[in-house]
């Protein structure tokens, strides 16, 4: 059996957007040692599932995604 598990960006109170309903992260400061940590959870993960909202704005981006070998 596999491990479900959560990695969410959240503000202290819980939310996931912005004041307007915006789905942008841009409070969250994604600085050298957050985008190391992102890259080896992903790393380990082998299924990402994703919420009607995110789908959609990722929509237009995945077509033109270049895979990234990363390496834990």
């Amino acid at each position: 059996m596999r491990k479900l598990v959560l990695f969410l960006h959240s503000s202290l109170d819980g939310f996931v957007e912005g004041p307007n309903g915006e789905m942008d992260i841009g409070w969250i400061s994604y600085d050298d040692d957050l985008a190391k940590h992102a890259k080896y959870f992903l790393s380990t993960a082998d299924t990402v599932i994703w919420g009607r909202r995110t789908y959609q704005g990722m929509h237009g981006y995945w077509p033109t995604f270049e895979p990234i070998k990363y390496t834990a």
